[in-house]
């Protein structure tokens, strides 16, 4: 069989690139929104980051995730529902720890949040759904980084609250399973720790089931 000169040429380029990604992905850290600075990315960048995302696993194409953009404009409307959530979650919050919920509002950059929702199939129970919609979560921020940004998914009790439910005008099937801030970090973390053997094991039947 004869091959082409691109042919030959651009396998070994796919693998090495692949390689190079997997080396950035190994790389990964999480950076709080705190530590995350301007600039953040871009719109077209944003949009890049959520087509990233759309190619998660997903069982018949459901789409079973969405995610919204707070606007820099509009991070004080969303401190108002941040401590509608912490007074809903504790009725007698008051002083600094209602000023640390709000102001987290306006950390990083860009701020994502990322809403997952269950429809009902037959074909698709809702574990995969939100499976997919965790998925989803993992290339957004596997984009960012690879965008050369920071970022972190930060949750929490208050994103499962009622305030948070009408703020974002969620339907009956939606939940808001978490926000990501993306930014230059302000710090470098040195290289995570190596996984643990144990994450990896090889299948063993039981033995009863052995014939």
């Amino acid at each position: 069989m004869t091959t082409t000169g691109s042919e030959t040429s651009e396998f070994p380029d796919a693998k090495a690139d692949g390689l190079r990604l997997l080396h950035r992905i190994c790389a990964r850290r999480s950076t709080p929104p705190r530590h995350l600075v301007a600039p953040g990315p871009s719109e077209d960048e944003i949009r890049m980051i959520v087509r990233a995302a759309s190619r998660a696993p997903d069982h018949m194409s459901l789409k079973p995730f969405r995610f919204m953009v707070i606007p820099p404009d509009r991070r004080d409307a969303l401190a108002d529902a941040f401590e509608a959530a912490e007074r809903e979650l504790n009725p007698g919050i008051a002083g600094e720890k209602l000023d640390r919920a709000r102001e987290k509002a306006l950390h990083a950059p860009v701020l994502l949040a990322v809403i997952s929702r269950v429809q009902e199939n037959m074909e698709v129970p809702e574990i995969e759904q939100r499976a997919s919609a965790g998925a989803a979560l993992g290339y957004v921020v596997l984009a960012a980084d690879l965008l050369g940004y920071g970022a972190m998914a930060v949750s929490g009790r208050k994103v499962a609250t009622k305030a948070m439910h009408r703020a974002f005008r969620l339907a009956d099937n939606e939940g808001l399973l978490c926000f990501v801030g993306i930014g230059m970090p302000a710090k470098v973390k040195g290289p995570p720790p190596e996984p643990d053997p144990e994450l990896l094991r090889a299948w063993q039947p039981d033995a009863g089931e052995a014939g």
